[in-house]
């Protein structure tokens, strides 16, 4: 079972938290999102095996485990079983992002739920409402959904990922170089002594694997911390999030954070904020 809940404008302005998406023994397809998609996932595995490629790292999700995918992030997703079942809750509202960042559940990636609640019952319990003709549904929708995000922040564990596997270890060990040192200035020969490799060879090599130039694929990893960080950190100014994301001119982050998510840093802050 796998449905969506669509609220009137109005609801929008009333309801702070809304369930938006709800899956219970959904037998998951492969899922390909270059640009995200526009509500907050989580997703619990409860039968076979699936992979998880997310931030430039690779989770693989068994039973017992969770994801989770924050609004608009780009990821993909897929069975390594022949059959891959989960759970899924989606979830929108105005609290949304305070709400996450109190809980300490605003960390996207996987986890191991430690037994202290069932995910299952919880999701059947917010779906048998949504079927019963009951005053405020919705409302009382959205009060099971912040019960159950609360229970869930004392119950999970990270699993800890590895880098995505490039099919070249010099490739793979460019990009962990890249990702623990984005907000670092990285200069070409730098990377390529990480690597222990000329920066000619490392150049030549770099797009054919990645399919991105190494400045390119440097820009795309700060701007996607940045684009995190711009909602993490709302009253954090514009140009100390460039700053801390490796960009050392502001007129250049704003360039390319614009050429990227098709908005200004604050357009965007705005737009997932309130």
């Amino acid at each position: 079972m796998l449905k969506s809940f669509q609220y009137k404008k109005k609801e929008y302005n009333s309801i702070p938290l809304m369930v938006t998406l709800l899956g219970i023994d959904h037998h998951q397809e492969p899922v390909y999102r270059t640009k995200g998609i526009g509500i907050n996932q989580f997703l619990f595995c409860k039968k076979g095996k699936g992979e998880l490629l997310l931030e430039n790292r690779k989770y693989v999700i068994e039973k017992g485990q969770c994801f989770f995918i924050q609004k608009d992030m780009p990821h993909e997703y897929h069975a390594l079983d022949s059959d891959w079942v989960l759970d899924i809750i989606g979830f929108n509202g105005s609290i949304v992002q305070n709400l996450l960042r109190t809980l300490k559940l605003e960390a996207v990636g996987a986890y191991r739920l430690d037994g202290n609640i069932n995910f299952d019952s919880r999701l059947k319990k917010i779906n048998k409402i949504s079927e019963q003709d009951i005053p405020h549904k919705y409302m009382v929708m959205s009060q099971e959904l912040y019960s159950f995000l609360t229970d869930l922040s004392f119950d999970l564990t990270t699993i800890h990922s590895r880098s995505i596997d490039y099919g070249n270890p010099v490739i793979t060990q460019a990009v962990d170089y890249i990702e623990s040192n984005y907000n670092q200035d990285i200069s070409l020969d730098a990377l390529a002594a990480a690597v222990s490799r000329t920066p000619e060879y490392l150049c030549s090599i770099f797009k054919k694997y990645t399919g991105l130039t190494i400045v390119n694929y440097i820009n795309s990893v700060r701007l996607l911390h940045a684009s995190i960080m711009l909602v993490q950190e709302p009253s954090l100014p514009v140009n100390e999030v460039a700053q801390s994301c490796g960009f050392r001119s502001p007129s250049y982050f704003g360039k390319m954070f614009q050429k990227q998510y098709n908005a200004t840093p604050n357009q965007y802050r705005m737009s997932h904020v309130l």
